[in-house]
């Protein structure tokens, strides 16, 4: 996976910011779809998956 520095940074800090919404809120809901998020950002920088979605 070739990913450029700033990619590397948009990436970390959108998984931050899902992470501490799914840490701090305590709907179960809203944690369930935070680690969604987080799951399709992975996904998106995994190459054979990126190009599914």
């Amino acid at each position: 996976m070739n990913m450029s520095k700033e990619k590397l940074i948009a990436t970390g800090i959108a998984l931050g910011i899902a992470y501490a919404i799914q840490k701090f809120v305590p709907n179960q809901m809203v944690k369930a779809g935070a680690f969604g998020v987080m799951g399709v950002i992975v996904a998106k920088n995994i190459p054979y998956v990126q190009n599914a979605l």
